[in-house]
C-alpha cells in the first residue's frame, strides 16, 4: 500500500500573511519576513499592567496563528488509529515546510490532567533510501510509521497527545534535518495554543533512527524537553552535546548486542559521560542508561517512554549549559533565557549562564575554539532574558561575562523583549518582559 496514495488534501502551508501594520499580522508573516516589530502601545508600569501587556501581546500571537489555519493542526476531538480511517482508506494529515511535505496523525489517550495534556513526539525507525521513486515512496518507513501507532496504541500507556509523523522525503531520511525540527515547533506551539498542551511535559521518543534523533534533537533543542527517550540508538557525544541536557531527563534503551554502527559502545561513552556531568551539578542531569541484556537491535520499548512522563520541565532554570552546534543547514537561536541575535559561522560555541538571587549577579562564560583551544568568544550579539525568578528585578543587576563586567544597573521591561520572547517559543512559561543585550 503505498502512502502517497493514503494522504488526503490536508496540507497546510506556511506561507505567513503578506500585510503588515498589527502586531497581530505581524505574528502571521514567516520570520525571516517580518521585519521590524510594529508599535504596540503596552504598559509596565505595574504587575497589573505588566499582566495586562502579556495578555495582549498573547492574543495577537494566537490570532496571528488562527490567520494561517495553525488552529487546524491538531484534531480537537481525542482520536484513536481507528479514527483515522475513512471510507476503508487511511488518511493523515499533513504539514507543508518549504518543498517537504510531512504526514502525520495524532493519537489521544487517557483523560486529560489539571495542569494540560502532556505531549510525545514519537519518531519511527527506517531511515533514508536515496533510490527511493518518491518523497513517500519507501516501504519500510511506511512500515516503520504504522509500528509506531501501534506502539502508541497497544504498548505506551501514559496519557498524553501522541504526534506520530512520517518522514518528509525517504530520499533524505534524516529526522534532524531543518523540516523536522520546524515541524516539532510548529505542533508544540499549536498544541499549547489550542489543544489544552501542557508546555512543562513535552516529551521526544524515537526508535533506531527516530532514537537518534532523541539524542541529537533532545540535547538541540534542550529547552522544549521534559524528557527525551532514545530507543536502540546511540550517538557520538560531538553530535549531540551531553552538557546540554542539564535540565532535560534522557534515557536510553539498547541492547547488549547492538554492536552496528558500535551502538551499544557510543551508549556507554555517552552516559558515562553524563554520569561524571551529575556528579557535578547534583540533581541537574538526570538520565538511565537501560542496557538491556541478551538483546540486539530489536529491544523492549515499553519502559523508556513510561520512564520520562514522570518528569516535568523546569521552564526557567537558574544554571543553565549550551553548547551551540549546527544540525543540518541551522543552529538554535535561544536555549532558555540565552538568545543569540547572529547566524554563527564558527562551530561549537561554548556558553554557560548561572543567576544568583541573592546576589542579583548573572555570570556568563561564552568560548568558541582557535587553534584547538577554547578561547573567549567575541563579535557575538547576545540577549539575557531576566525574570524574578533569577534575579530581583527591582534591584540593579550585574551580568559578567568570562569575569568582565559588562553591564550593572536596573533592567528595564520593553515591548521588544516581550514580543521577541512570545515570537521566539510560543511558550507562556518562557514568555520575558526584561532583556539585556550584549556586545561581546
Amino acid at each position: 500500500m503505498k502512502l502517497t496514495s493514503l494522504i488526503t488534501a490536508l496540507a497546510i502551508t506556511l506561507t505567513g500573511q503578506a500585510s503588515a501594520g498589527t502586531l497581530e499580522e505581524w505574528f502571521a508573516k514567516q520570520s525571516e519576513k517580518r521585519g521590524d516589530i510594529p508599535k504596540v502601545d503596552l504598559s509596565f508600569d505595574n504587575p497589573e499592567s505588566i499582566a495586562k501587556s502579556k495578555q495582549q501581546v498573547w492574543e495577537a500571537y494566537r490570532k496571528g496563528a488562527i490567520k494561517n489555519g495553525l488552529d487546524k493542526l491538531i484534531p480537537k476531538k481525542a482520536m484513536t488509529i481507528e479514527d483515522w480511517v475513512v471510507d476503508k482508506k487511511f488518511q493523515p494529515r499533513s504539514l507543508k515546510i518549504g518543498d517537504k511535505t510531512m504526514p502525520y496523525v495524532v493519537l489521544t489517550k487517557g483523560e486529560k490532567p489539571a495542569t494540560g495534556w502532556p505531549v510525545y513526539f514519537c519518531l519511527h525507525g527506517g531511515g533514508g533510501n536515496p533510490n527511493a521513486k518518491g518523497p513517500h515512496s519507501w516501504d519500510v518507513n511506511t512500515r516503520e510509521w504504522f509500528a509506531q501507532m501501534q506502539l502508541a496504541t497497544k504498548v505506551w500507556e501514559s496519557p498524553g497527545i501522541y504526534i506520530i509523523p512520517r518522514m518528509a522525503d525517504d530520499r533524505q531520511g534524516r529526522w534532524y534535518y531543518s523540516w523536522n525540527q520546524q515541524f516539532i515547533d510548529i505542533m508544540t506551539q499549536q498544541a499549547i495554543l489550542f489543544n489544552e498542551a501542557d508546555p512543562n511535559r513535552i516529551y521526544l521518543e524515537g526508535i533506531s533512527e527516530g532514537g537518534y534523533a532523541a539524542y541529537r534533537l533532545g540535547s538541540m533543542m534542550a529547552d522544549r524537553w521534559a524528557g527525551s527517550c532514545s530507543l536502540a540508538a546511540a550517538e557520538p557525544l560531538g553530535t549531540s552535546p551531553p552538557e546540554n541536557l542539564r535540565h532535560v531527563a534522557f534515557r536510553c534503551g539498547i541492547g547488549e548486542k547492538d554492536t552496528m554502527f558500535d551502538r551499544v559502545g557510543l551508549a556507554r561513552t555517552y552516559f558515562k559521560t553524563l554520569a561524571e556531568l551529575a556528579a557535578k551539578h547534583d540533581g541537574q542531569y538526570i538520565h538511565f542508561h537501560d542496557e538491556q541484556k541478551g538483546r540486539g537491535h530489536g529491544i523492549d520499548y515499553k519502559e523508556g517512554p513510561q520512564w520520562i512522563s514522570s518528569y516535568k520541565r523546569n521552564p526557567i532554570p537558574s544554571a543553565i549549559t549550551w553548547t551551540v552546534i549546527k544540525q543540518h543547514d541551522r543552529h538554535r537561536q535561544r536555549s532558555y533565557w540565552l538568545a543569540l541575535d547572529d547566524k554563527l559561522d564558527k562551530f561549537p560555541l561554548y556558553l554557560t549562564a548561572d543567576s544568583n538571587r541573592k546576589t542579583n549577579i548573572i555570570n556568563i562564560t561564552a568560548h568558541q575554539m582557535k587553534d584547538g583551544k577554547k578561547v573567549p568568544a567575541t563579535g557575538l550579539n547576545m540577549r539575557v532574558y531576566l525574570s524574578d525568578k533569577l534575579v530581583n528585578l527591582a534591584e540593579p543587576v550585574t551580568i559578567n561575562v568570562n569575569g568582565k563586567n559588562v553591564f550593572k544597573d536596573i533592567a528595564k521591561p520593553s515591548a521588544e523583549a516581550l514580543i521577541k520572547s512570545i515570537a521566539e517559543r510560543g511558550d507562556p512559561n518562557q514568555v520575558f518582559t526584561t532583556q539585556v543585550k550584549l556586545k561581546l
